[in-house]
């Protein structure tokens, strides 16, 4: 199966609601130089880089040098999440992915403007693609502590508190700390069946869909 053939399912769609919206993901590389340059826009609004650890405002330069290195660099994957309009909406990314020990750490973050389950049906997307395309066995995130909203959101599929690194960064003068995050498969496994019945319709708003070229397991 190719990357291109992976989509989001599992969950049954209710015939009476409005069809779900698509959304692309799309290797950051393969995109064009004005689609990466909308993904540094949306990096860059201040409630987005704020909940990162490098909050700094990323220049064009910056930026492109990044997109580029992305191309060789085998522990990480980013993809940019399209709308129908194929115009960017957000970013999913893996990082520190070890097929040797199958873990990764993931991310994401949207356009301030997007709303209405969209983070749930990525986090869902992702969750599966990890585990069932790639084979890995164990997601994990940071959460710095100010985003209380993504700490919920990633518990509400099954993440486990893993631990709490206190005064671990600073951030405009202030010491924050940061959330540890984890998801074992056989914990997905277990309680995937009741994630699908309590959220399924947050996760059904959305198809997502893989569009890849060069992206391979290993």
């Amino acid at each position: 199966m190719t990357e291109a053939e992976f989509e989001s399912g599992g969950v049954e769609r209710s015939s009476s609601r409005r069809d779900p919206k698509t959304v692309t993901l799309v290797p950051l590389p393969q995109c064009s130089t004005e689609q990466q340059m909308l993904v540094r826009d949306i990096r860059n609004h201040p409630s987005v880089r704020n909940s990162m650890y490098s909050a700094h405002e990323i220049g064009a330069d910056e930026h492109l040098r990044w997109v580029e290195s992305l191309g060789t660099d085998k522990k990480k994957r980013v993809f940019a999440a399209l709308n129908e309009n194929r115009v960017p909406v957000g970013v999913v990314y893996l990082y520190e992915l070890d097929f040797v020990h199958k873990k990764t750490d993931w991310g994401f973050y949207l356009d301030v403007n997007q709303r209405g389950g969209l983070g749930a049906s990525l986090e869902y997307c992702m969750i599966e693609y990890a585990f069932d395309f790639l084979g890995l066995e164990k997601l994990n995130c940071e959460v710095i502590e100010s985003n209380e909203s993504v700490v919920k959101l990633h518990k509400k599929f099954g993440f486990s508190q893993e631990g709490f690194r206190r005064h671990n960064i600073e951030r405009a003068g202030k010491r924050m700390g940061v959330h540890f995050l984890g998801l074992t498969r056989q914990e997905w496994l277990a309680g995937k069946g009741a994630i699908q019945d309590r959220y399924g319709s947050s996760i059904t708003k959305y198809v997502i869909v893989f569009e890849d070229k060069d992206y391979r397991l290993t």
